[in-house]
């Protein structure tokens, strides 16, 4: 089981990732993320890292009795 300070710490990192991920969506219309990535100082493939455990972290903390939901 996980300390309890390296949860928070991890919770740290999600939240600054998430900023990160919602100021790369937020870029100028016709900038691509390579474009965004370079110029934030951070490489492609750790920029989806990090918006693929934002989203994991966001997915884990669906309660779940919602994940049994049937959809009409």
């Amino acid at each position: 089981m996980k300390s309890q300070t390296s949860q928070v710490a991890r919770s740290c990192r999600i939240r600054e990732w998430a900023s990160m991920v919602q100021e790369c969506r937020n870029r100028p219309n016709g900038m691509s993320v390579d474009e965004w990535c370079q110029a934030n100082n951070i490489t492609k493939a750790n920029y989806y890292y990090r918006f693929a455990q934002v989203r994991k972290a966001c997915l884990d903390s669906i309660p779940v009795s919602y994940t049994h939901l049937t959809l009409p």
